[in-house]
């Protein structure tokens, strides 16, 4: 067997467990081994082909990972209450962060509605929710209501 062969084996072992895992984490051999099997087919030698693996692997690895597990989402699970964030809502009473005061209504549950940027919002204005801390909501008025 040429050491060709065998990183196309690499190649392909890598990405069979890339394909059952769909974690994200041997994907980037795949593209080492391609590369060294390239390499090797082309007569380089070995300890060339070895190199690149690991440099094209790692650089794959460092690079490529963080954007696509922000593109994919991989490991963030979405809970109900990160579907809040986004919802427009009107305000049930009015906010005023420094009198503790202020609620919406989402569904059936009374939610403590907090300004986000510390104005008053006057009960009956369309806000956005922005964030979620405990069980405070974040809140933004809605452009339409200036």
């Amino acid at each position: 067997m040429s050491y060709g062969t065998f990183w196309v084996l690499v190649a392909a072992v890598a990405l069979i467990v890339e394909i059952i895992s769909l974690g994200l984490s041997s994907i980037w051999f795949t593209g080492g081994g391609i590369v060294a099997a390239i390499i090797g087919y082309a007569g380089g030698p070995l300890w060339l082909q070895i190199t690149a693996f690991i440099v094209v692997s790692t650089i794959l690895l460092l690079v490529m990972r963080p954007l696509a597990k922000k593109h994919l989402a991989i490991g963030q699970e979405k809970t109900n209450t990160d579907s809040l964030i986004g919802r427009t809502e009107k305000v049930l009473t009015t906010i005023d962060n420094s009198a503790g005061t202020g609620m919406l209504r989402l569904g059936d549950v009374e939610w403590r509605a907090v300004s986000d940027d510390g104005s008053v919002i006057p009960e009956g204005t369309l806000v956005t929710i922005q964030r979620l801390e405990g069980t405070k909501l974040f809140v933004k008025r809605e452009l339409s209501n200036f």
